[in-house]
């Protein structure tokens, strides 16, 4: 299953990288054939075709989040990560009511050493 298209997110990908790699020490790395952000190590962000994963949000920012938008689990094949939250993204718009989300996943990332 092929998880990103470039192709169909270039303009998502341009505009997320746009504010997430100006936050210190982010680096980028392909992982699950998708463009992923890491802080020290450790990932707190990729993105999938149409669409974000924050893996690091924690409980109450979930909650918080899926009071915003839709959100739902991370799905690999058949295993599911209840904990990695996915977020469709219509238009990069969108995004602005969203990074304070992956800003969050970010500082748990930079918390966990």
């Amino acid at each position: 299953m092929r998880y990103y298209s470039e192709a169909e997110t270039k303009h998502l990908r341009t505009a997320f990288e746009d504010t997430v790699l100006r936050w210190p020490e982010v680096s980028t790395k392909k992982m699950f054939g998708c463009p992923c952000y890491q802080v020290r190590g450790k990932l707190f962000a990729f993105l999938v075709t149409g669409g974000i994963v924050i893996t690091r949000l924690p409980d109450r920012g979930r909650k918080a989040l899926s009071q915003v938008v839709p959100t739902g689990s991370f799905r690999a094949g058949k295993k599911t990560v209840a904990r990695w939250v996915t977020l469709r993204v219509k238009a990069t718009k969108d995004l602005d009511r969203l990074m304070p989300f992956v800003k969050k996943s970010y500082r748990s990332a930079l918390r966990d050493e």
